[in-house]
């Protein structure tokens, strides 16, 4: 009977329930491409044993991925079996053929309305080209050109009216009254991420993105709103939705160009031919303090594309840096990172930060007064003068994703791209910060010394050119005048 029994020091070695519970946690992750091999493993995890059970199961009805309706009508089930599985239910993901009779944006509004009463996000998103090849649609089922919505639609949405964060990626509705009815119906929405998200007819402005009142200036569309992400999108579409959003934006995530090339196709409309102009106008929200710029190949000549940016970071940038209509000033944050990484290579990019330097800095920088104009206006000892900051604003270079040895060169690089945020110290460099880990640069396995060789190599093919060109035109003027000699 002794010996059956465990003694003290291997009753010691067993961990307290806490520790198991922070594992279990930690194996959650809901990146696209980490996700459903986490939700396995969650499955597993509740499996193993009684203590584990109610933890994993916990995390586990947290984030719900549905593909189909087969999916939905079963989790439905359980909810109406187990009604407490639904107060689990932080995030709802809808990923699949969307624009299909049994869409599960229409069915789960039916399905699920009132069993998820602590939904805070949703996520729905359309299979992109390389998952419906993965997946093709079954023979029985026909693929729509746009989402089924009917006209109770927006009613249906209402029921989801509580939730803070919606994400559609790959979504196209019948119109942008659709669009704008379906956003109008989640008015406690602080995040709004729109990712080649379009409309069949552009049509008219819808009358929810109107005021109530003419009289008052207060805007009722999305009036929580905080963080709007939206790339990919069609220009007319987006002043329109930028337009009638209300003063409480404080951070925007934008593309420039505004369509990252052979990555999105929007279809447009004959309506939708005129091209808009490419800035936006951010004069309305004088409280954003955070802009996120999303930079892809620009177009050549770029010259429209950075004229665009440099209209966009001036009506973001009131002249002295203080908040539109008074008040003190804010502190400002201009964030620049590629769209891939695999767009580029590591010189590309910089060229492309280079041709944009003078543009940002003529925006968040105020220009430097003539020499002898600096310090103190009333005289005195030229010595004692001070120069004044002329930034209005920071910038933050970040999702470079490159390794630890390329830092130093990073950092010479936005010095000089950067000339007078740099010198001020309002330039921060995140070198190995990487929001994707699998994007890489088309020269990622390269080294710094590959680079510096390389770059010696071209200067001594110019210098020999050069040398060369010289000779030649030498050689020219010669024969010229042994040509005239010999004719005189």
């Amino acid at each position: 009977m002794a010996e059956a029994l465990p003694s003290q020091s291997q009753a010691d070695l067993r961990l307290p329930i806490e520790v198991h519970e922070r594992v279990i946690d930690a194996i959650f992750d809901d990146r696209y491409s980490l996700v459903l091999d986490a939700l396995a493993m969650l499955s597993s995890c509740a499996l193993v044993c009684r203590a584990w059970r109610p933890r994993a199961q916990r995390i586990l009805f947290e984030y719900v991925l549905l593909r189909d309706k087969d999916a939905l009508f079963r989790l439905a089930e359980l909810i109406n079996a187990s009604p407490e599985l639904g107060t689990y239910v932080r995030k709802l993901a809808l990923r699949g053929y969307l624009h299909v009779p049994y869409s599960l944006v229409v069915l789960f509004l039916t399905a699920l309305r009132g069993k998820l009463p602590n939904l805070s996000l949703l996520n729905i998103q359309g299979f992109d080209d390389e998952e419906k090849a993965a997946n093709p649609i079954p023979e029985a089922q026909k693929e729509l050109p746009t989402l089924p919505i009917h006209r109770y639609f927006p009613s249906l949405v209402k029921s989801i009216s509580h939730i803070h964060s919606l994400s559609l990626v790959a979504v196209k509705f019948p119109s942008f009254g659709d669009f704008a009815r379906f956003l109008a119906a989640l008015p406690n929405l602080t995040d709004l991420f729109c990712l080649r998200v379009s409309w069949a007819v552009l049509g008219q402005e819808p009358a929810c993105m109107a005021k109530r009142n003419p009289r008052d200036s207060r805007k009722t569309f999305l009036p929580n709103l905080k963080k709007l992400a939206y790339y990919a999108m069609d220009g007319e579409g987006r002043q329109r939705l930028l337009s009638a959003l209300s003063p409480s934006l404080l951070e925007v995530h934008i593309t420039f160009p505004s369509v990252p090339p052979a990555q999105v196709q929007v279809e447009k409309s004959d309506l939708e031919q005129k091209a808009p102009s490419l800035a936006l106008d951010l004069r309305p929200f004088p409280c954003m303090d955070r802009v996120f710029c999303l930079l892809a190949p620009f177009p050549q000549p770029h010259d429209r594309t950075l004229q665009a940016v440099q209209d966009t970071l001036l009506s973001w940038v009131p002249e002295g840096g203080k908040k539109l209509g008074g008040g003190p000033p804010i502190e400002r944050l201009l964030y620049l990172r590629p769209w891939g990484r695999d767009l580029f290579k590591r010189e590309e990019y910089v060229a492309l930060l280079r041709a944009l330097g003078p543009v940002v800095e003529a925006a968040l920088c105020t220009r430097e007064p003539p020499e002898g104009g600096l310090g103190n206006p009333t005289g005195g000892d030229t010595d004692a003068h001070t120069e004044t900051d002329p930034c209005k604003a920071e910038l933050v270079v970040l999702d470079l994703g490159d390794k630890l040895e390329w830092e130093d060169w990073w950092r010479a690089a936005m010095t000089e791209c950067f000339p007078t945020l740099s010198r001020w110290n309002k330039v921060d460099l995140y070198t190995s910060h990487a929001t994707d880990p699998t994007s890489r640069w088309q020269d990622q396995d390269s080294t710094p010394q590959d680079y510096a060789d390389r770059m010696r190599a071209i200067a001594e093919a110019r210098r020999r050119l050069k040398q060369m060109n010289r000779f030649v035109a030498t050689r020219g003027v010669l024969v010229r005048r042994r040509w005239k000699w010999k004719r005189n």
